[in-house]
């Protein structure tokens, strides 16, 4: 059987088009996955991600993580990316905060997301840059593609962001269009979902593991877990 593991990226700020690159948190998050997947597992066979900063960001710091030759330089497949938030939500993503009012306004902008994504996702007669059909297409053939180099043995790794993550595994566990994002609603920031292939095809095995996210990092400052 081969690998796969879909990480989230690390937390990440916002600039004019929505999530911008990592925060400093989001890069300590990144490598501390990166610290324990090669504690785990020796060698990387494959690594990837979508062409958003924050996740290429992201998949740098876990490759960083690896010994020498121990992991390959990354690819770069826009199938791993999300959809475009503020394009959906009609309106900007609101920035990282702790205070009730962002907070507020962080409720308020995934209320109207996930309306919008529910009619996204029923539209099946809409296609073309921006549509949920090209949307799943991509993702459909970036798991395909990462599917190919997790042969017997080997292992691959990804890094997403949370609404395609949950897309692969409600396609993987035949979750209904309608459904498909309440997957991804409480996925943590460089959690890690992990998919079995093998003679059956491609399964789930765990989803949203961030066992590893409330730890100490280096320096002994204890690492937040964060959601966005």
């Amino acid at each position: 059987m081969g690998v796969i593991y879909l990480v989230r990226h690390g937390q990440a700020g916002t600039d004019e088009n929505g999530y911008g690159s990592l925060t400093e948190l989001g890069r300590q998050q990144a490598r501390n996955v990166g610290k324990k997947l090669a504690a785990r597992i020796p060698k990387v066979d494959f690594t990837v991600s979508g062409n958003l900063a924050r996740q290429l960001e992201t998949i740098e710091e876990i490759v960083g993580q690896f010994p020498d030759s121990n992991a390959p330089t990354p690819v770069v497949n826009a199938g791993w990316n999300e959809y475009d938030l503020t394009r959906l939500a009609h309106t900007d993503v609101p920035p990282t905060g702790t205070s009730q009012e962002a907070a507020q306004a962080q409720r308020s902008f995934q209320r109207r997301l996930d309306a919008s994504l529910l009619t996204w996702a029923a539209d099946e007669q809409t296609t073309g840059p921006g549509s949920y059909v090209d949307y799943r297409a991509s993702m459909l053939q970036a798991l395909e593609e990462i599917a190919a180099h997790a042969g017997p043995g080997q292992v691959a790794i990804a890094a997403s962001s949370a609404g395609t993550i949950g897309a692969v595994v409600a396609h993987l566990w035949g979750i209904s269009p309608e459904n498909w994002p309440s997957v991804s609603r409480t996925m943590v920031n460089a959690s890690i979902t992990k998919l079995i292939v093998g003679k059956s095809g491609i399964n789930v095995m765990s989803v949203n593991d961030h066992a590893h996210a409330d730890v100490d990092d280096d320096d002994g400052r204890r690492l937040m877990m964060t959601m966005r």
